[in-house]
């Protein structure tokens, strides 16, 4: 439904097969300027009908050729009389009103199957924007739900011991080495806090919690515990 539009408001179309008015729906929001008809049963009787009149203007346009080949024939015997007999002015002006007339006939049947030809040609182009927006839904979706089954098999295998055991873990920030448990702390002039290993904290406090009198930049800040560590 478009924002800020109620229910009772939405656009209306008239069908253009069975002249009813029907509303605006979710499927044509991105195509609604094309829609002509209001079901699918009404957009194939529409397809129906114009196969119908292409087929019918493919016949007239075969009778209409022959009927000309027939009578350019006649035209040219006429013609070959006509430098044995002279044929008169006014003759000639209307055999020329004549070929006039049926070049402005062939000219309108051209249009009208080029017309239809871009009412089918439109309704292809609608079909496959559709198509392919459905297509990037399914896809879309499908991708969530796989990355969805995917965490839980983590949480699960995490739960049961399974996990990867170096999920979680912190590296020291002296020995880099990646561990459980760090201990935050400052212990060099600078006064920056970093996370330390247990073995690493024994030599930049002496061992003690609050520190001593030889570690005199060493300052306790509390204790990391990876969460997620395994357990077996």
């Amino acid at each position: 439904m478009p924002r800020g539009v109620k229910k009772e408001n939405l656009p209306i179309k008239i069908c253009v097969v069975c002249e009813r008015p029907f509303n605006w729906r979710k499927k044509w929001e991105r195509c609604w300027d094309e829609v002509t008809t209001c079901s699918n049963s009404c957009n194939r009787k529409r397809r129906e009908k114009n196969r119908g009149l292409n087929s019918a203007i493919s016949l007239s346009m075969a009778d209409y050729s022959s009927d000309t080949n027939a009578e350019n024939q006649e035209l040219s015997a006429h013609h070959g009389e006509c430098k044995v007999l002279s044929l008169s002015v006014d003759e000639t002006v209307e055999q020329n009103k004549s070929f006039s007339e049926e070049t402005n006939y062939e000219t309108e049947i051209s249009s009208l199957f080029q017309e239809n030809l871009g009412l089918d040609d439109d309704e292809q182009s609608t079909s496959s924007q559709s198509s392919t927006d459905s297509e990037e839904k399914t896809d879309a979706k499908a991708r969530r739900k796989a990355e969805k089954k995917r965490k839980k098999a983590e949480r699960r295998a995490q739960r049961e011991g399974r996990g990867d055991p170096s999920a979680g873990k912190k590296q020291c920030t002296i020995c880099k080495k990646s561990v459980n448990l760090l201990i935050r702390c400052t212990y060099d002039e600078s006064g920056e806090w970093g996370m330390v290993c247990g073995k690493c904290w024994k030599d930049v406090s002496g061992g003690v919690v609050d520190g001593d009198a030889h570690h005199p930049y060493y300052r306790y800040g509390g204790l990391w515990k990876n969460r997620r560590a395994q357990t077996k």
